[in-house]
């Protein structure tokens, strides 16, 4: 499916599905179990982002990313996550490994 300079794969489907369920329980205060529900949102609009922009991405080492990302916010500030995320992204970029 391509929305303008985005190309979405099947796989990110269920993100973006996961990005509108995300808003939703933040626009009706829904509680989110262990997460902060703004943090969430934004950590899965960025990984929306850079999947979208680069579908050459390797699947499972971006997967791989993705969780360790995503249990990092369990702990860490959104902005400590974010700077892993795009700093493990560069480099793996960088070595070619995604």
């Amino acid at each position: 499916m391509r929305i303008g300079p985005f190309y979405f794969d099947s796989k990110e489907v269920f993100l973006l599905v996961g990005a509108i369920l995300i808003a939703v329980a933040t626009y009706f205060e829904w509680p989110l179990w262990l997460f902060d529900k703004e943090s969430l949102l934004v950590l899965a609009i960025i990984m929306l982002i850079t999947k979208g922009l680069l579908p050459a991405i390797h699947n499972e080492n971006y997967f791989v990313l993705s969780l360790v990302s995503l249990f990092l916010l369990l702990y860490f500030p959104l902005f400590q996550v974010l700077l892993f995320y795009f700093f493990s992204f560069v480099l793996l970029k960088a070595f070619r490994v995604i």
